[in-house]
């Protein structure tokens, strides 16, 4: 598209169009995107048989010891519910001999009443080189044996490291497997149930094991994380033992049980908080070991979704983020067994509803195509150019430290295990910010620069403005940003007549990060990196040449306008998941407007509102750089005092 060919006439607006969702994106999820929580909740008998025909009356629900009112009830009918299965062969943790005879055990399950199951179910091989899944849920059974069947699983690989090192190495292996495949099926609609086969993966705690304070809090934090994607997916987890009987008399058969309670702070961590069993127990399913008919025990644990009940509540908002809160339920009939999610934590609940449900990502792959799915649309003015782009995270990390210094610290991830969940997780941040954000305003400091050919500054202006934003009807993309002077009246964009960049748009800079958004770009797991007090896990992007629902434009004054595609690199709190830092450049030079660079840097501060439990992460710092045409321009942006913007002003015309 042309721009017109005075260099002033621009401006960089970035993330203001509505998104446009792939047809092929998979239905809406049912967890729930207005602050409520979902409990699954199984009632038996001592025989173990599921109890149907419960009324809301018989159940009292309690949040850390005070009754909560449950603002929903629902006796589901197993047959009929949206249920899906994942069964979790783990060849990691499991001896050849007893892998054979698990193999054998889940076979036997499937083909079972002539290979017809009762819900939708797929199949996911856990081995030292990464988590298969199969693409389909099917209630075939014969065809899901067939497959199992085909799968190649070797010897373990774990030889390299023995002793307490090769069983560390067992436990990162199978607790990044979970979190990866929980990230996988969360968005999925419906309950979901995991039946992870396996002896477990080893506890490391004991008088022996010591762990600093560091090591500590990186526990906690997976201990929330893993907590939290598990509830918003609605997943419950089984462990089924296939040693049985031969495993009943070992130690780890009920050592894990000391390990049960839910974790308030990091000081009280240990590794045995993330035991299998232990992750089954807190999530409403269970962990069984007392026999070797594993085929049974898969029956088992499925009869539990025979009859259940869906209850829904508004947790009490949260002094602070990662508040554990134990959870119980009690009924009115004795001599009946309750089993349903036993806590959670308060990072990502709010009490307010919203009405704006995000789509959320069909699937997750591994590497720098973690979080990808297929688009259409017209072709941009930008796409021609970005066909044949490489994107700078795919460099080697050394080479990619040389473009952008900020990444000298960067230590290496060592694999991409972690991506889908940090993405999925960092995503559900930026879709709670979405909803929260509503009508705001704040004060700008805007200065603008123009260099010469070598970068110096060889003009400036400085303006101090109050910056709208509104946000309210909770759609995604800002509605309207406006600047405004004192007295309420919408201004224009200054410095255009003397030949400057004015750049604007970026309170809504993350929205291309939602989970809706995410499938519209690649992403590759960076490392770590420590940026000022924080720990923050590093992740590079490109968005995909199409038509993405997000965008970067720049407009002239005459109405034309460019549509670029961006690369960057995000900075993620390692505690709550939300973008801290964002660089952002240009995917390809565009060589139909002359646009060599366009690159971007916003530092993202929390911001607390007293009708927000959460603090909302919005941009305080913003620097811009760009070089079009063979001229330069450099603009930083301060906003302070962010605030509600609710009483009633008049905008009028620009001046």
């Amino acid at each position: 598209m042309f721009i017109n060919s005075r260099l002033g006439l621009f401006l960089l607006l970035p993330l203001l169009c509505a998104p446009q969702i792939s047809a092929r994106q998979s239905p809406s999820p049912t967890f729930p995107g207005d602050g409520e929580i979902h409990l699954d909740v199984v009632v038996t008998r001592k025989s173990g048989e599921p109890v149907a025909g419960l009324q809301q009356q018989d159940f009292r629900l309690l949040d850390n010891k005070s009754p909560q009112p449950i603002a929903s009830f629902h006796a589901v009918d197993g047959r009929q519910a949206p249920i899906e299965v994942i069964i979790v062969v783990d060849a990691v943790n499991t001896g050849p001999q007893s892998l054979a005879y698990e193999r054998e055990q889940i076979d036997k399950f499937l083909r079972a009443d002539g290979g017809h199951l009762a819900h939708p179910t797929t199949l996911a091989v856990f081995t030292d080189t990464g988590t298969k899944v199969q693409d389909d849920f099917s209630t075939d059974g014969n065809a899901l044996s067939a497959a199992l069947e085909k799968y190649s699983i070797g010897l373990r690989d774990i030889t390299r490291a023995a002793g307490f090192y090769g069983a560390d190495e067992r436990l990162q292996l199978s607790l990044n497997a979970l979190s990866e495949l929980a990230a996988h099926e969360a968005p999925r609609p419906g309950r979901k149930i995991i039946l992870w086969v396996s002896p477990g993966w080893p506890i490391l705690s004991g008088p022996d094991v010591e762990l600093s304070s560091k090591q500590q809090q990186q526990l906690f934090e997976r201990v929330v994380s893993l907590s939290s994607v598990l509830l918003e997916g609605r997943i419950t987890l089984y462990s089924i033992d296939p040693l049985g009987s031969a495993d009943a008399a070992g130690p780890r058969t009920f050592y894990w049980k000391s390990f049960l309670k839910g974790v308030t702070k990091p000081n009280q961590v240990l590794p045995g908080n993330l035991a299998l069993e232990v992750i089954a127990t807190q999530t409403g399913g269970a962990a069984l070991s007392s026999s070797n008919d594993v085929a049974g025990l898969l029956r088992q644990c499925l009869a539990d979704a025979g009859a259940y009940y869906e209850l829904t509540f508004d947790p009490a908002i949260p002094d602070q983020p990662n508040e554990y809160h134990h959870l119980e339920i009690r009924l009115a009939q004795p001599g009946l067994t309750v089993r349903a999610r036993q806590g959670y934590y308060s990072q990502s609940l709010r009490r307010e509803k919203s009405t704006a449900e995000p789509e959320k990502p069909s699937g997750t792959t591994n590497h720098t195509k973690a979080i990808k799915e297929s688009t259409e649309g017209a072709v941009t003015s930008d796409e021609s150019d970005c066909a044949d782009a490489h994107p700078y995270m795919d460099e080697p990390l050394a080479q990619l430290a040389e473009r952008i210094p900020e990444l000298k610290s960067l230590q290496p991830a060592a694999d991409q295990l972690e991506l889908p969940f940090i993405a999925y997780t960092m995503g559900k941040r930026v879709d709670e910010f979405v909803r929260d954000i509503g009508d705001l305003i704040a004060h700008e400091d805007v200065l603008q620069e123009k260099l010469n050919a070598k970068g110096k500054k060889r003009a400036k202006q400085q303006a101090q403005y109050e910056y709208l934003i509104l946000h309210h009807d909770q759609e995604w993309g800002a509605n309207a940003e406006y600047r405004m002077d004192e007295k309420g009246n919408r201004l224009g964009p200054i410095g255009l007549e003397k030949g400057y960049l004015v750049t604007a748009g970026f309170a809504m800079n993350c929205v291309g990060f939602t989970t809706a958004a995410q499938s519209q770009s690649n992403f590759r797991y960076l490392g770590e990196e420590k940026l000022g007090s924080r720990e923050t896990y590093v992740l590079g992007f490109a968005q995909q040449p199409g038509e993405p629902a997000f965008k970067t434009t720049l407009e002239g004054t005459r109405g034309t306008e460019a549509d670029l595609l961006t690369q960057g690199i995000l900075w993620v709190d390692k505690n709550s998941f939300q973008i801290i830092r964002m660089r952002s450049d240009l995917l390809a030079p565009n060589k139909e407007i002359q646009l060599g660079r366009a690159t971007t840097d916003v530092t993202f501060g929390a911001v607390q509102l007293p009708d927000v439990p959460n603090p909302l992460w919005l941009p305080s710092d913003v620097d811009v750089y760009m070089e079009i045409r063979g001229q330069k321009f450099h603009n930083v942006h301060h906003y302070t005092n962010y605030r509600r913007y609710r009483v009633s002003v008049k905008i009028g015309a620009p001046q």
